[in-house]
């Protein structure tokens, strides 16, 4: 059979190849341009988080040497100037390490500004300076010029947020970290129970739930009771009752968690915790599995910190007595006013680990109690001198058939130091 062939099909197969070549040199320019805009995206990024940083840094290293704390804290005070002064000439060299000329001039989109503030959170101020960094800048393309007639713009922006010395979490003496509705009486703040629950020196705070199970008598003696979610009032009496809305805020890391003690020379077990009154050492005492005391045991420690991995159960019928360091002169590696430190575990979700306390009458603690991503159970004991500080965990459930009473004071912790996050 002979084959027909036209002359006028020659050559298509040269015509698809060319356009496929053109589209596919297309998307590789368009692949390389991508990347390179991502690169100097991130790589602006980087440079205002670490102006925005370092400006934010020295700021608060200068709060910090001329103790402007946060109860005399004053935007128009010449101090709080200075520092934002110092935060600005930083950020901008900060920058030109990093090849972005900045300013304190917005006309151009690089610049960098501060600002000084506090904002009412509860009976408390948050108060802050932020340190604002702004950068713009171009991306030269190989391909996409062809299709759009300017180069690619980025702009980025960091903030700096520097808090000065302050209570920890804004002096509540109770606070509640977890943000989750209520739940079964097992989220945020729980208060059960038939007796009294009194709070002399600070408030009670939570970031979510609020709930009342039973007839308990919550009772704070100075200061506010304070939610962030939802509040289930239950049948138990609040003195005084809590604002009908919530605090639109969610207390920050930065506002509540110590410094990590360095555990290098602190190691013990269980069994090196004597158990017969005879009184600990001074310093730092980590554990990685857990604290349990049984009844008729007798802890005695001033001076401690318990930096503690795992569930810790104290029974009602030990007697346990217990202080934490104070600031002068410095405890290292124990940390100031910490008395019980429970971190959160390694990739676990809250709640990761229990903590139940059963005071006695015999019984106190004294200094910061917190346990971030922890349930902590406190169980009345009747008497007034037991919890002597401040109790944090992710749920804190308060009550019984003994009264239960927590005793703030603003010097027990020493407060947070003058502190930076990288805001937004």
């Amino acid at each position: 059979m002979q084959k027909n062939s036209h002359p006028s099909e020659r050559g298509q197969v040269i015509v698809f190849l060319v356009i496929g070549l053109v589209v596919f040199l297309g998307f590789v320019g368009l692949a390389i341009d991508g990347g390179m805009a991502y690169s100097d995206r991130r790589y602006a990024q980087n440079s205002s988080d670490a102006s925005s940083l370092a400006g934010g840094g020295e700021a608060a290293l200068y709060l910090e040497n001329s103790h402007l704390y946060w109860d005399d804290w004053d935007c128009n005070d010449p101090r709080a100037y200075t520092a934002r002064a110092i935060a600005v000439a930083e950020a901008i060299e900060r920058a030109a390490t990093n090849g972005f000329i900045i300013d304190e001039d917005e006309a151009d989109g690089n610049y960098v500004t501060t600002e000084c503030g506090q904002d009412t959170v509860g009976v408390w101020n948050d108060r802050y300076i932020d340190v604002e960094v702004f950068i713009e800048t171009t991306t030269e393309t190989s391909f996409a010029h062809l299709l759009f007639p300017d180069v690619l713009h980025i702009a980025v922006d960091s903030t700096t947020r520097i808090r000065p010395r302050q209570p920890y979490g804004f002096g509540n003496a109770i606070i509640s970290l977890n943000p989750e509705p209520c739940s079964g009486h097992q989220n945020g703040g729980v208060y059960y129970g038939n007796s009294n629950v009194s709070v002399y020196g600070g408030g009670i705070w939570t970031n979510g739930c609020l709930t009342g199970n039973g007839h308990p008598y919550i009772i704070v003696d100075d200061g506010g009771i304070f939610y962030g979610g939802e509040f289930e009032p239950g049948n138990a009496i609040w003195d005084p009752y809590p604002p009908d809305e919530p605090i639109d805020y969610i207390m920050p890391p930065s506002m509540y968690l110590p410094p990590t003690p360095d555990c290098t020379t602190s190691w013990v077990t269980q069994n090196e915790i004597p158990r017969d009154g005879t009184p600990l050492e001074p310093g730092l005492y980590c554990l990685e599995n857990g604290l349990t005391i049984n009844a008729h045991d007798e802890v005695i420690g001033n001076g401690v910190t318990f930096y503690i991995m795992g569930d810790i159960t104290i029974n009602g019928r030990a007697t346990v007595q217990i202080s934490a360091p104070v600031a002068d002169p410095d405890p290292s590696p124990a940390l100031p006013g910490v008395l019980i430190y429970v971190p959160k575990l390694d990739g676990a979700t809250c709640p990761d680990q229990d903590i139940v306390l059963n005071g006695t009458s015999d019984s106190y603690f004294q200094g910061l109690i917190i346990a971030p991503c922890a349930n902590i159970t406190l169980v009345g004991t009747g008497s007034s001198d037991t919890y002597y500080g401040q109790i944090i965990g992710w749920n804190v459930i308060i009550g019984g058939e003994a009264d239960t009473s927590i005793t703030y004071d603003a010097s027990m912790p020493d407060p947070l130091d003058t502190r930076i996050e990288l805001y937004r």
